[in-house]
């Protein structure tokens, strides 16, 4: 019978202190009685002259000629000779036989009534050792087990069915069996009781891991509610440690906190069970701002605004922006506006709209600055839009949106005659190109996400596509598709290698000129200004980043912005689909281009990135439309 998980570990315990004390015991008695019934005349014929130190050598002369194995049904008399070192040729000795004893014993298949008889014949000792097999396994049931299936249970102990208990190898199924279930996230799981049954059947009583309560910390501002929507663990569940970094994960992308932590702790009501704590630091958020800076699109800009990551704190995201620029920076002044710019935005989301499974954002915008596809002119946009998304919950890296925009665009002369003359710009030609329109967009899009950080990610991919639909009221309709990959490979604790493919074409009708697709500028071709490489109803566009962080700068824990510095090596390309030859040819847009350079990130607390890159264009272009120096807030991919 299978030894109580309490008795055997003390026997084995004892056995450990005394060495071969109780083996030594029950050994000599069996060869005392052997040797004793062993007439001495087969073993030699003694004078009655020998020493006492030639008697107590006496059997060491003599070797083993045969070792029998009797009362092993299912181990294997290989694997029992295996254990032994008294073989056939090998000098007899009664410490070797008491060693190979306790050696069988320790191979865990055999009850401790074994016993060994060394018979002296003509031809040398003859050993027999007699054993006795443990009861067979007939199964394993585990009681409390669901979240291992079947299958996987079999699968641990399918070595141990119909052969004897084995006591080693059944604690090294436990360990497999505790592997099985971390493996999954499950590292609370461990097996408690273990008992046999006269049939044979090992029962295992094995605890998960169950969560009793969870508890919130450090949040002051922040609703209880907006963390614990933010987990997929709930109270009364089994913990699963995987499922919970992703849950912190998901907590800290909301921008509402410095850190986040777990606590693990017994509960003092059932100590198999557990109470988790779930600590939070609190970012200030709600912060009025006036300030300025410098943008590739905007120039020399000044904006004000108020933004809240944790509105009102219910995990919700608002922000208002007006902002004034200078102008796009660096222009070419014979085919860009010299304009101002004007912007406002504001926009509000939340993740779980009226408590649900569904995100929600809300914007309204405003733009009037130099237009990109129509040269000289100057384009003034109005729209706003509401976007619903939802993650598919059967796979937890997909997620679906439904984006519904209204926009009304015109367009207005930005230019002089002189300027128009230079092209050959008709009047008439001029009017169509001064065009204006409202349109109604619809835009369902399917996301696949499984990047480590939403912000700074160093591994996974994103990857989306999209179809949008677009009714012009009293304008042209028409219909695009959208793919974009995104693939981050970490290299090194310092080095990612960020990959990104994206291509959009019409599929239906025709763009207006002033919402064709254009391709060049700080998140397109860099090296080219905003539109610089023309404009059409599509484009293909792959751009290739090394990022490295900036050795000793990640050891400035105090000043942030420098901790995550990153420089930047990169490369970009990209072709028009079906070309608007009437504009690019016009203003001598090429419609593809490449391009290399460096740059330089740093997250600034609050803002995000600012990206400064310096590009130089690889392929031959018409030198007006170069731009090397690009400057944004945010990653281009």
């Amino acid at each position: 019978m299978l030894f109580r998980l309490l008795l055997l570990p003390s026997i084995m315990r004892i056995t450990n202190l005394l060495g071969v004390g109780f083996f030594a015991v029950l050994v000599l008695a069996v060869q005392s009685q052997a040797v004793a019934a062993t007439p001495v005349t087969e073993l030699s014929t003694p004078t009655g002259t020998e020493t006492a130190a030639e008697t107590a050598n006496y059997d060491k002369t003599i070797t083993v000629s045969q070792v029998n194995i009797l009362g092993n049904k299912l181990v294997a008399t290989e694997q029992i000779l295996s254990a032994m070192s008294i073989r056939p040729g090998a000098v007899y000795s009664k410490k070797a036989l008491q060693e190979d004893l306790r050696q069988v014993y320790d191979l865990g298949y055999f009850t401790e009534r074994m016993k060994a008889v060394p018979k002296a014949t003509r031809s040398g000792i003859i050993v027999t050792l007699q054993v006795e097999e443990n009861t067979p396994v007939t199964g394993v049931e585990i009681k409390g087990n669901s979240r291992l299936t079947q299958v996987e249970v079999d699968e641990i102990f399918a070595t141990q069915i119909g052969m004897p208990q084995n006591l080693s190898q059944l604690n090294k199924g436990i360990e497999k069996l505790e592997a099985k279930y971390a493996e999954k996230g499950f590292v609370l799981a461990k097996v408690g009781n273990i008992a046999d049954s006269p049939d044979g059947a090992v029962k295992l009583e094995v605890n998960e891991g169950i969560v009793d309560k969870i508890q919130y910390v450090g949040n002051r501002k922040t609703k209880d509610f907006v963390i614990k929507r933010s987990l997929s663990i709930k109270e009364g569940e089994v913990y699963n440690e995987t499922v919970l970094n992703d849950d912190l994960k998901r907590l800290f992308a909301t921008q509402a906190f410095d850190d986040v932590r777990r606590v693990l702790t017994a509960s003092p009501d059932d100590p198999t069970h557990y109470n988790l704590v779930i600590e939070v630091d609190e970012k200030r958020s709600g912060a009025f701002n006036v300030g300025g800076g410098i943008d590739t699109v905007t120039g020399f800009f000044g904006s004000g605004g108020y933004s809240d990551p944790n509105f009102l704190g219910r995990g919700e995201n608002f922000n208002v922006t007006l902002g004034v620029g200078s102008g796009v920076l660096g222009r070419n002044a014979n085919v860009q506006a010299n304009t101002r710019t004007y912007q406002f935005d504001l926009g509000w989301s939340t993740p779980a709209f009226l408590q649900t499974d569904n995100a929600l954002s809300v914007n309204a915008y405003g733009r009037d600055l130099g237009s990109f596809n129509i040269p000289l002119a100057i384009e003034r946009r109005i729209g706003s839009g509401i976007t619903i998304g939802r993650g598919l919950k059967d796979k937890p890296n997909w997620s679906t949106s439904l984006g519904l925009r209204g926009e009304y665009v015109a367009l207005r002369e930005g230019g002089a005659q002189v300027d128009l003359d230079r092209f050959g710009i008709t009047p008439a030609i001029r009017q169509t190109q001064l065009d204006k329109g409202m349109f109604l967009t619809l835009t369902p899009t399917v996301a696949y996400d499984t990047r480590d950080n939403r912000f700074d990610p160093s591994s996974g991919w994103f990857n989306s596509v999209s179809v949008g639909g677009t009714a012009g009221l009293g304008a042209d309709s028409y219909g695009t598709a959208s793919v974009n990959l995104r693939k981050y490979l970490k290299l090194s604790n310092y080095v990612t290698l960020a990959l990104n493919g994206q291509a959009t074409t019409s599929i239906a009708g025709d763009l207006p000129a002033f919402n064709a697709l254009n391709l060049g500028g700080a998140y397109s071709v860099r090296g080219f200004q905003q539109g610089g490489l023309g404009i059409g109803s599509g484009f293909a566009l792959g751009s290739i980043e090394l990022r490295s962080k900036v050795p000793g700068l990640d050891k400035l824990k105090k000043v942030p912005f420098l901790e995550s510095t990153r420089i930047v090596a990169f490369a970009d390309g990209g072709q028009l689909i079906n070309k608007n030859d009437s504009i690019n040819n016009l203003f001598q847009r090429k419609g593809s281009g490449y391009s290399g350079g460096l740059g330089i990130r740093i997250n600034i607390p609050g803002l995000g990135p600012i990206r400064l890159d310096y590009a130089i264009p690889l392929t031959a272009t018409n030198k007006n439309y170069v731009q090397h120096f690009g400057f944004g807030i945010g990653q281009k991919f």
